[in-house]
């Protein structure tokens, strides 16, 4: 699971800071530190937006899940 520790390094190895990632997400700057503090957790939109922001690679988790769905999908 993606821990406040995982999102704040994901954004500093990005070189973002967390006013410029409020500005991205649409949100404040306080927010980010409470998503970084653990205090919340960002909403499904908002973490995938975070994931490419910062450069990481989701096409595997992407291709994972379609797989499972076309899977899904011949067995009915």
């Amino acid at each position: 699971m993606i821990n406040g520790d995982d999102l704040k390094a994901m954004r500093k190895q990005a070189g973002i800071t967390q006013a410029q990632m409020a500005e991205k997400l649409s949100c404040d700057r306080k927010t980010i530190s409470n998503y970084e503090f653990g205090v919340g957790e960002p909403k499904m939109g908002q973490l995938f937006k975070w994931l490419m922001i910062c450069r990481v690679d989701i096409k595997p988790l992407t291709s994972q899940i379609a797989k499972i769905r076309d899977k899904l999908d011949s067995e009915e």
